[in-house]
């Protein structure tokens, strides 16, 4: 029997241990004090993991939330800011696809993805245009260009090359209307020249030259018919 006392008061004597001090509440406070500096300074990483700390003592606190995803959010896009500064656009756009991955439905993220994708639309339309060797396909892309400055105005410092891309669209055009006048007066000479005159045929051209040169507006650079007679 005094063996089970002795034992009983050991467990009684190991159960009265020193109980666990929870941590001060200024632990917490100074946890807050820190993700508000985070904030103040715009260090958006450091100030997301402070919110999931604050989370975890308050995990269905809408505001934290709502903070931790406008945070998480400005983050990469402020990376992807980095990346569009030093011109890597495919870069931007990747890491911007990797924030929506967590927040697909973030109007931040999908508004700036949107302006993103314009962007590389706009690169190809102008990748386009340098490389045109048509007045028509030149005109395709400048028209695309013009929509873009509409919708975005920050776009207008495009508007002094592409005034100079319409003038040699305007060039081109001139030139490629000059060689087609010249082709018709080719045909011209031909159908006159043969053995049994066509006159439907010389009538048709005659009249397809006629409006070429009307449509011209240097009268210097009409085409007479029987230039090569």
């Amino acid at each position: 029997m005094r063996y089970l006392i002795v034992f009983i008061f050991a467990v009684i004597l190991s159960g009265c241990g020193e109980e666990k001090i929870p941590p001060p509440p200024t632990a917490h406070a100074l946890l807050v004090k820190k993700l508000f500096n985070n904030l103040a300074k715009k260090e958006h990483l450091p100030a997301v993991k402070r919110i999931q700390k604050v989370r975890a003592l308050d995990s269905s606190n809408e505001f934290l939330i709502e903070l931790e995803e406008r945070e998480f959010c400005n983050y990469y896009i402020k990376r992807a800011q980095k990346k569009l500064d030093a011109n890597n656009l495919l870069k931007a756009i990747a890491i911007i696809n990797i924030a929506m991955k967590k927040y697909p439905l973030s109007r931040n993220l999908l508004a700036i993805d949107t302006e993103l994708k314009q962007l590389k639309a706009l690169q190809k339309h102008i990748k386009l245009l340098n490389s045109a060797d048509s007045s028509k396909r030149m005109h395709t892309q400048i028209n695309a260009v013009t929509l873009f400055i509409k919708k975005y105005p920050e776009g207008k410092i495009l508007l002094p090359t592409l005034r100079k891309k319409i003038k040699k669209a305007f060039q081109q055009n001139l030139y490629e209307h000059g060689n087609a006048r010249f082709d018709l007066l080719c045909d011209l000479k031909d159908a006159r020249k043969a053995k049994r005159l066509n006159q439907n045929l010389n009538d048709t051209l005659l009249a397809i030259l006629t409006t070429s040169n009307i449509a011209t507006v240097n009268k210097k650079e009409r085409t007479k018919a029987d230039l090569l007679d």
